[in-house]
């Protein structure tokens, strides 16, 4: 392996250390930014594979989702009006994400969704705001 190669793979192998994250560190820079309007939301985590038949106060409500396995954020978006119906959109039509199906994370475990969800449905505004941030932040793939 000649020396620029074996820099270039050692900082791959950086990056991708530095990447890695935990769901937890994902809620506090959503609570460090948005601390003001914090109380209008609710944070659900739960495991992609039963998110179908997971019933939760405010589930159904406008909102964030965030893919994430194995310490890595797949997807962000939103929904103006049902964020875990959006999220289950994506697994069904099984949305690719550079060369990642959605669908394989049904299948995978500890693949999980972090939905930052409004508590009052006409807050749904502040779901556009959050999923802007979000992606910025947490250097998704799709952006706008």
């Amino acid at each position: 392996m000649s020396g620029w190669s074996g820099k270039a793979m050692a900082f791959e192998n950086l990056k991708t250390q530095l990447t890695k994250m935990t769901l937890q560190e994902i809620e506090e820079i959503f609570k460090a930014e948005f601390h003001p309007v914090f109380d209008r939301f609710t944070i659900i985590e739960e495991e992609v594979a039963s998110l179908t038949s997971f019933n939760k106060e405010y589930i159904y409500h406008p909102g964030v989702y965030v893919f994430f396995l194995n310490g890595k954020v797949i997807k962000v978006g939103r929904h103006l009006t049902n964020s875990r119906k959006r999220a289950l959109e994506h697994i069904r039509d099984n949305t690719k994400n550079e060369s990642f199906e959605m669908r394989s994370l049904n299948g995978s475990t500890g693949a999980k969704i972090l939905l930052i969800n409004l508590k009052d449905v006409n807050d749904y505004h502040w779901a556009a705001s959050v999923e802007m941030y979000l992606e910025a932040r947490l250097d998704s793939k799709r952006q706008g």
